[in-house]
């Protein structure tokens, strides 16, 4: 596995800054410019952007999880000597748990748009996401410090 960590950091990084770079232009700049236009372009736009990003942001998801994984089991778990036992084992675990709250909420809008056809019951995710990515890459950066 110590062969393929710097990989899969790579992955993991470029991925992280796709996803995060999604959020924060879905939230902060396209919500601004939507108000400077008319509504209808802004959906328009909104929409043709979303038909992209439903592609793309997924499989991005999904590497972000199995590199995580694969760089997580160097630093916790059994082999690393626990869970909780240092503060960077800590620190990992909860932004293990951020992580997973992200996506198990893109499960949910997922399964809802293309298995249930029905509008998702969390409505928009991305501002809860964004919040909780940026949590994440404080605490990746923290973690090797504490």
């Amino acid at each position: 596995m110590q062969n393929l960590y710097p990989y899969a950091q790579i992955i993991h990084l470029f991925c992280a800054i796709i996803f995060v770079g999604y959020l924060f232009f879905d939230v902060i700049i396209l919500r601004a410019a939507s108000k400077k236009m008319p509504s209808e372009l802004a959906q328009k736009a909104k929409q043709a952007i979303g038909s992209v990003a439903i592609r793309i942001m997924p499989i991005c998801l999904l590497l972000l999880v199995l590199t995580g994984g694969m760089m997580m089991s160097s630093w916790v778990g059994s082999k690393a000597g626990g869970y909780f036992e240092t503060n960077l084992q800590i620190a990992f675990m909860i932004k293990f748990c951020l992580a997973m709250v992200i996506v198990a909420a893109v499960i949910v809008n997922l399964s809802c748009k293309f298995i249930f056809k029905r509008p998702s019951p969390l409505g928009n995710i991305h501002p809860i996401a964004l919040t909780l990515a940026v949590a994440i890459v404080l605490l990746a950066k923290v973690m090797f410090m504490v």
